[in-house]
């Protein structure tokens, strides 16, 4: 009989919490949100996908949603609160 090991998250749910979502984008159609891969459809854009997933994470919590978005587009990190409405503020 084997024995099986549950997979391991890319980001432990304590640390998810603590910091946020942690976002990467790669290019105008592809990124991660917490080591899953997302992906824009065509002639649509990943930060309007990203706000979206972000806002249902906010509207399930019933708060706002802390992430820190890192686009290897331009080479930078920001850290944003979305909120259940879908609006944004930058923090930090």
């Amino acid at each position: 009989m084997t024995e099986t090991t549950p997979p391991v998250s890319p980001v432990a749910p304590a640390a998810a919490e603590a910091t946020g979502a942690q976002v990467r984008v790669f290019s105008p159609n592809a990124g991660l949100i917490d080591g899953v891969p997302i992906t824009a459809p065509p002639y649509g854009d990943i930060q309007d996908i990203v706000i979206s997933i972000l806002q249902q994470r906010a509207q399930q919590l019933g708060a706002p949603t802390p992430a820190v978005i890192t686009d290897d587009r331009y080479g930078g990190e920001i850290r944003l609160l979305v909120h259940p409405d879908g609006s944004t503020e930058q923090v930090g």
